[in-house]
């Protein structure tokens, strides 16, 4: 039943978002790096629950598209720091309100209650999971804002 939530989600996003030309994953990396306006890629990866590579690959691919700029931290050199670009920060704010309606046409059949419900059911599967899971939730990084 996740698997085809997720499945709905995802294809109620791609259909909304199709004339961006931005899969799911990449506007959830634009929300994070609007929101945090520079944000160092491992804590990209930490928030979004994104292993190191997975995060990698996705900024690739907008930095090739050049909605986001990658430069090195100079407070550590191992590091990465994102930002938006002018073209990115352009393409989220057209697709954020599409993006939104979409995930709310997700939750129309449920009542406020019930997506409250929802979401505290789900947070509480997350919590019980996360000491297990490969890449867990950082908590401090979500109290901190996001």
């Amino acid at each position: 039943m996740f698997r085809r939530c997720i499945q709905a989600g995802g294809g109620l996003f791609e259909e909304a978002c199709a004339e961006f030309g931005l899969t799911s994953r990449q506007f959830d990396v634009l929300f994070v790096v609007d929101a945090c306006e520079e944000v160092e890629q491992d804590r990209l990866a930490r928030i979004l629950g994104l292993d190191r590579s997975t995060a990698g690959l996705v900024v690739g691919i907008l930095e090739r598209k050049e909605l986001i700029a990658r430069t090195v931290n100079p407070k550590d050199r191992r590091k990465r720091l994102l930002v938006l670009t002018a073209a990115g920060r352009n393409i989220f704010k057209l697709a954020k309100p599409i993006a939104t309606e979409a995930a709310d046409s997700l939750l129309l059949p449920l009542s406020k209650n019930e997506q409250e419900q929802l979401f505290a059911l789900l947070q509480k599967i997350i919590n019980a999971s996360n000491a297990t899971n490969r890449v867990p939730m950082d908590h401090e990084t979500i109290a901190g804002g996001l």
